[in-house]
């Protein structure tokens, strides 16, 4: 766990993310009418940067992000789970399956989160303005 702790991770502004590639995201990419869309930020940081982040929508894997990376997904509206968990082998496979936040979508809402990760090497997901 000492290789993955060491310091905590650093929000990543919208506007300075790199688009995941298309590879690693693989739901919700279909526009909707009358739905919102959520997007996933990877913070920046040593802690766990060398695995993937999975993105979860109502406990289904939708994308995997690298730090720094983003994804978009379109979502009907409704009450949806967002949820983050660490991929990989080794230390990587270490923490908690998933943790998730709730996120309430209207028609034509944008709801943004981020995955941080502490500096105990713990992943979450929580809502951002960033």
């Amino acid at each position: 766990m000492a290789f993955l702790a060491g310091c905590s991770t650093s929000p990543v502004p919208l506007n300075e993310a790199t688009q995941a590639p298309a590879s690693r995201v693989i739901g919700y990419q279909a526009n909707i009418s009358e739905g919102g869309q959520i997007i996933v930020t990877r913070d920046s940081g040593f802690p766990g940067g060398g695995c993937y982040a999975t993105v979860y929508i109502n406990g289904e894997p939708v994308a995997r992000l690298n730090p720094k990376e983003k994804a978009s997904f379109n979502v009907p509206a409704g009450e949806w789970m967002v949820g983050a968990a660490l991929d990989g082998k080794a230390l990587c496979g270490m923490n908690a399956e998933r943790l998730e936040a709730e996120a309430q979508i209207k028609a034509g809402q944008i709801k943004r989160f981020r995955i941080y990760t502490s500096v105990d090497g713990d992943v979450s997901i929580k809502p951002t303005t960033f």
